[in-house]
């Protein structure tokens, strides 16, 4: 019976509810996240097999740069805001997604201030006791599936690009029905480039997250200028530029369904922050460090981008000279459709392929990593390989871990050749997983009332942190939907978004390996002393509740 009381009682305070009523008391929930600016961080109990200073501060940034780009992103998915909305969908949408990106990674970056690992850790320490192996699993899977979707994504997008450069510059070179053929072997190069890069080479990406960031600067001031001063054609208004819309193109009828529909291009640029966290065990202060880099390059990423797309909106062609040759980008047509020169149109696209060589290093070092956190706590089948560190070398990479997502791309390019529709669904999935993988962690912030960010070093101050958290999950199942909806209509076979369809097949395959290794095999984080969160002692409540019935 003391139990019980004490259960009761325990329950009651953590919900808030006040004396003799039903009502829950949110003053004094809002008042539970204030921790007295006590920073308690959680510790991890793993061999440091990979080296804990290997990425810096400035590192970090320049690698969430690298993986949003608006460079190449927004370069290689403008015909989607094209063809719904235009300008007005471009630019104002890039806003608009880069600030409620901004707000995410702000949510993120309380939970990997306070849990400095992979996200899977994250949920694992945030998720009631019996349901930390689940959430653990899901977000696990769900972020390491869409960091290797989004890593292909970037260099299939680079490929491309580089095949849209040699038929600009020799037009008829490559025939239409082989475009797809030489994409895949452009992409085949790049990925094995990036992958040696990461595993021979592996001194250097330090300093090549460092340039990242003055190399895409210098880009789009290169591109900019050159735009504006070589254009043959009259300018656009500042108006056109800015508030232009005409969704004429994508079969809508509603406006702002278009609307929304058209400015997913950001998200696809800008969902990168979420992969940084698996760079954990490579950065000196990941509880410092990786929130502030992942805010950091959301910030100069929107900036950068809206620098990038406003001088565009304002040379823009008539979209049908832009769309009338499919074994060209829209980018590289605009290119030569605003400055009629062949030398300056090549060197604006070498200025956004050179952006590729920084985004596909950084996104294969993103997803191996994954890849090694994963393993490490037996989430894949034969982990002990993929996890393996050779101690012996002087730069310790998980070079299994590498392969394995090199293989992986391999792979999801030879669906390229299949069926472009399949392969263009894969690419809409990595978006769908790394939503649904950074909304878990969130979610279970919300359900623990904020309270198990406690003594997190980076934290949303001035009892903000609801209505950012709040917003952010949002924002996610909000993406989570509009990226599933068809880009135009009416809708045929080939022309339909089967991004959901993957999404499926993945949480499918995710639930049916759990429960045929997972269960058995996948085991939580191993945790640095016996720290115990306001959440243990709700379920060691619920514990003695149900033992004193």
């Amino acid at each position: 019976m003391q139990a019980s009381i004490r259960a009761g009682q325990i329950l009651r305070d953590r919900l808030g509810f006040q004396a003799g009523s039903n009502i829950v008391n949110w003053e004094r929930i809002l008042q539970d996240d204030d921790d007295n600016g006590i920073e308690e961080v959680q510790r991890f109990e793993y061999e440091q097999q990979l080296d804990r200073a290997f990425l810096s501060k400035s590192s970090i940034i320049g690698l969430g740069f690298a993986l949003m780009s608006p460079v190449l992103g927004m370069s290689t998915t403008i015909s989607i805001g094209l063809n719904n909305g235009g300008p007005f969908t471009i630019v104002m949408g890039f806003i608009i997604c880069g600030f409620a990106t901004w707000l995410c990674s702000l949510s993120l970056g309380e939970i990997v201030s306070r849990f400095p690992m992979e996200l899977h850790g994250s949920s694992a320490m945030l998720a009631p006791k019996n349901y930390k192996l689940c959430c653990s699993w899901f977000t696990g899977w769900l972020m390491l599936l869409g960091n290797w979707t989004m890593s292909t994504s970037i260099t299939f997008a680079g490929a491309q690009l580089a095949i849209s450069l040699i038929n600009m510059s020799h037009s008829g070179l490559i025939r239409e029905d082989l475009i797809m053929f030489f994409t895949v072997v452009a992409f085949y190069l790049i990925v094995s480039v990036v992958g040696l890069i990461n595993i021979k080479f592996a001194g250097i990406i330090e300093t090549v997250n460092k340039v990242c960031v003055y190399w895409i600067i210098y880009a789009v001031i290169f591109i900019d200028i050159l735009l504006l001063l070589f254009h043959s054609g009259s300018y656009r208004s500042l108006k056109y530029a800015l508030t232009h819309f005409d969704n004429s193109r994508s079969g809508y009828a509603s406006s702002a369904l278009s609307f929304m529909i058209g400015f997913q291009q950001s998200n696809f640029t800008l969902q990168g922050f979420s992969m940084l966290p698996a760079l954990a065990d490579e950065v000196k202060q990941p509880e410092r460090d990786i929130p502030k880099g992942m805010s950091t390059s959301v910030l100069i990423s929107t900036f950068v981008g809206i620098v990038f797309l406003f001088p565009i909106m304002l040379i823009l062609p008539d979209l049908q000279t832009i769309f009338n040759d499919p074994t060209v980008m829209p980018i590289v047509l605009i290119f030569t459709n605003s400055t009629h020169s062949m030398f300056v149109s090549i060197f604006l696209v070498i200025m956004i392929l050179g952006n590729l060589f920084f985004s596909g290093i950084g996104s294969m070092t993103t997803s191996s990593r994954a890849v090694y956190s994963m393993s490490r706590d037996m989430a894949l089948p034969f982990s002990a390989t993929w996890s393996h560190v050779d101690a012996s070398s002087k730069h310790k990479v998980p070079t299994n871990s590498i392969l394995l997502s090199m293989g992986v791309s391999y792979l999801l390019g030879i669906l390229a050749l299949v069926s472009t529709t399949a392969f263009n669904a894969f690419m809409g999935a990595a978006v769908l997983c790394l939503c649904s993988a950074t909304c878990i962690p969130l979610i279970l912030v919300i359900v623990s009332r904020r309270k198990a960010l406690r003594g997190s070093p980076i934290k949303v101050r001035y009892g903000l942190g609801w209505l950012v958290n709040l917003s952010s999950i949002c924002w996610l199942l909000y993406t989570m939907v509009v990226i599933c909806l068809p880009p135009k209509v009416p809708v045929t076979f080939a022309t339909m978004n089967y991004a959901f369809v993957v999404y499926l097949l993945f949480v499918g395959g995710i639930t049916a390996l759990y429960f045929r290794w997972g269960k058995d095999h996948f085991r939580l984080p191993l945790v640095e002393g016996d720290s115990k969160t306001d959440i243990s002692e709700d379920t060691i409540a619920l514990q003695e509740l149900q033992a004193s019935k």
